[in-house]
């Protein structure tokens, strides 16, 4: 991490074990207590020298050898903890004979602090040659600053500039061009950062695609790692219209790896059935970012031309060669200044409807564009940096920086500088992307809890650990760091995506100041590496004969992604867990065990532990010594069995699973838990006596089988348990049927809860009656139905405090269906989103109704004629 951070942390981790007064320090609190003090002084410092490494190296290798010595400090005093540790539960006789061993330990590590201590007035000399100060009176204004950032909220405005024009013109001469018959390929070309993907988008959701003749839609990233028969299986997906088509896709394509050795033929399988997939359709497809001819002819075969069918693909590429041999070539200019103007105020003013710049920062800023040359990306990312501050010192600075770096390619200036500009809180964040693979859309929650793993949100207070990371995340948005790919209806972003300029900039960083070694195993060596020891390590596709055994000492995460390949991974050596006594984040993909390893058994400083493996039928048995993780915080299992005893994870606050088995699930003093996700019915009404009332717990899903000997008493005792949970803020019921039409008893769980706001009721198929009145919680203010049936809008249009709400999948209604909504229904409601209405035919709104209504989003609504009969002050978004 940047040496600020480092530092932080150490000086962090001493003040706490200092606090805490712990045992295991008798003998050094006097060492350990100068250690701080000193490197709290150094912490002064590094400001005044992170100012100047731009302008001379020598300051950049004076930052380094202070992380290096935090990074040894840390390592240090948490290895002779660890090692005290874990003689605490020895009998008094191992004590004594272990006595020697004590005192040995106590004269290491004071000799090691001795070493360390004798560096940093080494460090501490030169300081003073090199002219570094103290700096102290900036950092209030601006920490103050960069929480008045973090607590706006996510802005929905793409600030388009330039591309309505392109959208219409591409529209009109290709994309829905009725005389072109058969399939057409449009092709997007231009540099990277341009805005070719966001061209595409718009054409992509643009209402007259949404509502055109193209019945199957797939948008696929191709980028420079392109693997062929992983990006075909991804589109194969997405062009599955039901859930039932997905599954029977995943099956089929099961039994094709493993019955075929041959990488080449399974390939060729899996173009014939994406070919047969589209057959007799009209499909409309974007193969984003294309790198290479040889990509393109992958596909090529598998795309059916039929005259008597339109179908229309967009490809966006840097590659000219490409643009060549295709029907339609669109090639992207940069943006003029006037453009360059405006999107640079939407940017830097995201917050101010007018889009208008105060005269005293004009001149400044149009000096900023002149170095950015017409790219949008680089307009963005410096709007991003002096985004809703119009203190004219900063803009300055700003621009100072961007003169001062003498490159003449301005863009990876630019790119560097967004980067330059964060806190030494957000640059450690922002480095965590760099364990994500290329293009990887990034879940926000799975980002969020990383970093509260790693140790990097600090803790403010009264607000949360996790609204802190959200807005740690917003930042980073707001600084057009990040694109949003996925958000919910209130504008919360779900998932996310690096752009391939910056990740370059995120992976340089990442290996020189954070310590990450990405290995790419059998595919090329290692592309990044850290100069000192490797304390991050994010490995690809690496077979067992060549893992390491004897560079986990220093690791404090540790991704494994089996990407690409067909066969999930069972075969880690087991010397290989050995070392990791300081893992705290193990982060499995495509990594398949029956049950846990015993050399797992070692890693009991895991504070989060993921395992992921993509494939349904291999279900994960939990051990009965996983209890003795005492430091696990995160546990996610894709597919989970539960065996006898009870699981005691007293720290332990978030627990998912995608789909479980087995016996009923019993805890044991879970009195730190906060969310619980994809356990059943039975699991809950067993596990909540192992969950205090009036716990952390904020959020629960709950699976329930739809059987139609349901017992009602199980029904009653979940119900009774909810309503213990006094702190309940979100509560998600899915009713899995496995296909038969059943009773239904999931409205009888809901809870009448003060502190319940939102609420999904979901079903896998078409069988949800609609509840009482009376039944839904007073405080709701996010509400999601999902397959029910004769729902009463007046019923739900008396909901108080209802803001947002969604319906999806009424797809069995006999008669076409007109949404109606009374003239005092909604009082509050401020977006409503239509999903898989089939006969869906229109909105109508009384005068009065949903007054507080901003926007309405409509999506797989085929029959929805028109809504230019709504209020105008209402946005129609189309997706």
């Amino acid at each position: 991490m940047p040496a600020e951070a480092a530092v932080s942390s150490t000086v962090q981790l001493l003040g706490n074990l200092l606090a805490k007064n712990v045992q295991s320090l008798r003998g050094i609190k006097g060492k350990v207590q100068s250690l701080k003090d000193e490197l709290e002084l150094m912490q002064s410092f590094l400001k005044d020298a992170n100012r100047k490494q731009a302008k001379n190296e020598v300051f950049g290798i004076w930052i380094g050898k202070i992380r290096e010595i935090a990074y040894d400090a840390e390592d240090t005093i948490a290895m002779f903890v660890i090692n005290v540790e874990s003689t605490k539960n020895t009998t008094f006789l191992k004590r004594c004979t272990g006595f020697p061993k004590r005192l040995h330990q106590i004269r290491r590590i004071v000799g090691k602090i001795k070493s360390i201590r004798a560096r940093l007035d080494e460090i501490h000399k030169s300081r003073e040659r090199y002219g570094i100060l103290i700096v102290e009176e900036e950092e209030e204004e601006m920490s103050q600053v960069e929480l008045l950032r973090r607590l706006c909220p996510w802005q929905k405005d793409e600030h388009l500039v330039g591309v309505e024009d392109v959208v219409k013109k591409l529209l009109r001469e290709s994309i829905l061009d009725e005389e072109k018959r058969g399939l057409s390929v449009v092709v997007i070309q231009g540099m990277g950062g341009i805005g070719k993907s966001t061209l595409a988008r718009e054409i992509y959701n643009h209402p007259d695609v949404v509502a055109g003749p193209f019945s199957r839609r797939g948008w696929v990233v191709v980028s420079s790692e392109f693997t062929p028969q992983e990006t075909i299986k991804q589109l194969i997906f997405q062009l599955s219209r039901s859930d039932e088509e997905k599954k029977k896709v995943v099956e089929h394509i099961y039994k094709l790896e493993q019955s075929m050795k041959d990488k080449l033929y399974v390939l060729q399988n899996l173009q014939e059935l994406l070919h047969r997939q589209l057959e007799g359709t009209n499909y409309f497809i974007v193969l984003d970012d294309m790198w290479e001819q040889p990509h393109w002819e992958y596909f090529q075969g598998a795309f059916p031309n039929q005259q008597d069918k339109t179908s229309r693909i967009i490809l966006t590429t840097r590659n000219k060669i490409i643009a060549k041999h295709d029907q339609y070539v669109h090639k992207m200019k940069l943006l003029d200044p006037e453009k360059s103007w405006e999107l640079f105020l939407k940017k830097a003013f995201i917050n101010n409807t007018n889009g208008t710049c105060p005269e005293e920062l004009e001149s400044i800023g149009r000096q900023i564009l002149e170095k950015c040359d017409g790219l949008p990306l680089a307009i963005s990312v410096v709007g991003g940096l002096v985004v809703d501050t119009q203190d004219r010192s900063i803009w300055q600075h700003v621009l100072d920086q961007i003169n001062s770096n003498n490159l003449k390619n301005n863009l990876p200036n630019i790119l560097g500088l967004s980067y330059q500009n964060l806190s030494p809180q957000l640059k450690s964040c922002f480095l965590c992307l760099a364990f994500f693979k290329e293009d990887f859309t990034i879940p926000a929650e799975v980002l969020v809890n990383i970093w509260d793993a790693q140790g990097l949100i600090q803790d403010k207070g009264i607000r949360r650990i996790e609204d802190i990371g959200r807005g740690y995340l917003n930042e980073l948005i707001n600084r057009s760091m990040l694109q949003i790919q996925d958000q919910n209806i209130d504008g919360q972003v779900k998932k996310f995506r690096l752009h391939d300029l910056l990740r370059d900039v995120c992976l340089s960083k990442a290996g020189e100041e954070m310590g990450v070694k990405i290995d790419k195993g059998e595919e090329g060596g290692c592309s990044f590496e850290s100069s000192y020891k490797p304390r991050h390590n994010v490995v690809y596709n690496k077979s067992s004969e060549t893992f390491p055994l004897n560079q986990n000492k220093h690791m404090r995460s540790l991704f494994l992604l089996n990407v690409g390949n067909k066969s999930c991974r069972t075969d880690i050596p087991s010397p290989y867990w050995n070392n990791f006594l300081m893992l705290k984040i193990l982060y499995l993909d495509g990594f398949a065990f029956g049950k846990l390893p015993d050399s797992f058994r070692c890693l009991f400083g895991l504070k989060y532990l993921r395992i992921h493996t993509n494939r349904s039928y291999i279900y994960l048995k939990l051990p009965s010594w996983l209890c003795d993780f005492k430091k696990l915080e995160f546990l996610y299992v894709e597919h989970i069995e539960f065996s006898e005893g009870a699981l005691k994870m007293e720290n332990l606050r978030d627990f998912g699973a995608r789909s479980v088995r087995g016996r009923t699930m019993k805890v044991e003093n879970w009195k730190n838990i906060e969310s619980l996700k994809g356990i059943r019915l039975e699991d809950w009404v067993e596990m909540s006596s192992g969950i205090m009332p009036n716990s952390h717990l904020r959020e629960l899903r709950i699976k329930v089988w739809g059987s139609s000997d349901e017992d009602d008493d199980v029904v009653s005792r979940g119900r009774e348990s909810l309503e213990k949970m006094t702190n309940l803020v979100k509560l998600h019921l899915y009713l899995d049927t496995k296909g038969d039409y059943v009773p239904c008893r999931v409205p009888k769980l809901i809870p009448i809860l003060e502190s319940l706001t939102s609420l999904k009721l979901k079903s896998d198929v078409f069988t949800f009656e609609w509840p009482a009145a009376g039944v839904f919680p007073p405080n709701l203010s996010h509400l999601t139905l999902s397959n029910m049936k004769n729902v009463s809008m007046e019923e739900l249009g008396k909901l108080p405090k209802l803001q947002y709400l969604t319906l999806k999948h009424f797809r069995d209604y006999v008669n076409m269906w007109r949404l109606k909504i009374l003239d005092d229904g909604f009082p509050r409601l401020k977006a409503l989103s239509l999903k898989a209405i089939r006969r869906l035919t229109g909105v109508d709104i009384e005068e009065g109704g949903m007054p507080c209504l901003k926007q309405l989003l409509i999506r797989q609504c085929p029959q929805l004629e028109s809504t230019e009969n709504l209020p105008r002050h209402i946005i129609v978004s189309f997706a």
